[in-house]
C-alpha cells in the first residue's frame, strides 16, 4: 500500500499502496523531487499481524475500530497534565507513539485492539502529516487521499480529514475517492502508455 501525492494545480492526490512517495507533477520528469517514507499501508498490516496475530486487512481493521490507542499512546497531556499552549499542543495530541509501552503495566493493560488502534493511528499521523508539509510546501489547499490502505478504511479517512483541517487550522481540505484501490493500476498504466 503505497501514498503517491501527485501535485497538480490546486490539489495532491494521494495512493496508499506500501510506500510512501510524494511526486510533484509540475517537475520535469528528470528532476523529480522525491519525499520517502515506508510507512504505510502494509506497514499497519504488518505490524498488526506481528502485535496481535490478526491474519487479514480486515481483521486488523476490525480490531483498530474497538481499540484505544490512549492506553499505548503517550499524549501531550501524559507528560504536561493538559495542553502544552507554549508551543500550541492540545492535551489529546500524540506526544509518542506508542511510548506507554515503555510501562511494564502499560503493557500488559493494554489489549491487541488497542495495539491495532495505535498501529493505525500511527501510520496515518504519519502520512497526513508529510501529506500536510508537501502541500504547505506547494502551497496547495486540498489533498486527494487514494489508494488500498483506505479500502473499507473509514477510520483513517476520518483521522486524515480532521488532522489535515485541525491542524492547517481549516486551510486544507481532505478528500477521498469512492474506488480508491484502482488509482495506483491507473496511474502505472498512464505511466506505461507514456513509454516510447
Amino acid at each position: 500500500m503505497t501514498c503517491l501525492l501527485l501535485f497538480r494545480w490546486a490539489e495532491i492526490k494521494t495512493s496508499q499502496v506500501s510506500t510512501l512517495s510524494f511526486v510533484p507533477l509540475e517537475v520535469d520528469h528528470t528532476n523529480l523531487s522525491r519525499i520517502f517514507s515506508h510507512l504505510g499501508g502494509g506497514t499497519f498490516f504488518g505490524l498488526c499481524c506481528l502485535l496481535t496475530g490478526c491474519s487479514t486487512f480486515e481483521e486488523a481493521l476490525e480490531m483498530a475500530s474497538r481499540g484505544d490507542s490512549t492506553k499505548v499512546d503517550k499524549l501531550v497531556r501524559d507528560i504536561y497534565g493538559g495542553d502544552y499552549e507554549r508551543f500550541g499542543l492540545p492535551g489529546w495530541a500524540v506526544a509518542s507513539s506508542f511510548g506507554n509501552m515503555m510501562s511494564k503495566e502499560k503493557r500488559e493493560a493494554a489489549s491487541k485492539e488497542d495495539l491495532a488502534r495505535a498501529t493505525l493511528i500511527t501510520i496515518t499521523n504519519n502520512i497526513g502529516s508529510i501529506a500536510r508539509m508537501c502541500a504547505l510546501n506547494e502551497n496547495i489547499n486540498q489533498v486527494v487521499f487514494v489508494g488500498n490502505f483506505l479500502r473499507v478504511n473509514t477510520i483513517a479517512m476520518r483521522l486524515l480529514a480532521y488532522a489535515l483541517d485541525y491542524w492547517s487550522k481549516g486551510q486544507l481540505k481532505a478528500l477521498f475517492s469512492e474506488h480508491e484501490g484502482y488509482f495506483g493500476a491507473v496511474g502505472a498504466l498512464l505511466e506505461l502508455l507514456k513509454i516510447p
